[in-house]
């Protein structure tokens, strides 16, 4: 059996309906709700994991999740931004995460990053409780999306 996956674009659905109507193929749908690339769809899972756990308390927090990223980019992730609005953009248009804070405010508590990772510091806060919850966000981001990557590497060989 082949599994052929179809870009949720009006031209895919189109195709994809076209397949089912004469009994060609059988739609199934997925646990990532959106027809998405390996990584997105990493993304998502591991996003809307934290989000089930409590973990992202603020619309800021997605903030953290791209700093990490961009840092981490000489490791194969497939994921940069350039901007915060393309991280925006990717997250509330593309993957559909709800609660998202707009631009201007992720690029706010970007701003409060000092240093790298792991070593971070905030600029806006002293508490040590919320410098561990941010870290935590990250350690547990890395964790989800790293071990299903792991999985599907795994997988692969097999």
């Amino acid at each position: 059996m082949a599994i052929l996956v179809i870009k949720d674009t009006p031209e895919g659905n189109l195709m994809a309906n076209a397949l089912v109507a004469n009994g060609l193929a059988e739609k199934v749908e997925s646990d990532c709700s959106l027809l998405l690339e390996a990584v997105d769809c990493r993304m998502k899972r591991a996003l809307d994991t934290m989000k089930q756990e409590g973990l992202m308390e603020h619309g800021y927090d997605y903030i953290w999740v791209m700093q990490f990223l961009n840092e981490m980019s000489k490791v194969k992730t497939d994921l940069f931004f350039s901007s915060v609005q393309s991280y925006q953009n990717y997250l509330v248009k593309y993957l559909r995460v709800d609660g998202v804070a707009g631009v201007s405010t992720l690029s706010q508590y970007k701003g409060f990053i000092e240093g790298k990772w792991p070593q971070w510091t905030f600029r806006d806060t002293d508490a040590r409780d919320e410098y561990l919850r941010r870290k935590q966000i990250v350690l547990r981001f890395s964790a989800l999306f790293y071990k299903t990557l792991l999985s599907e590497n795994l997988s692969e060989i097999s």
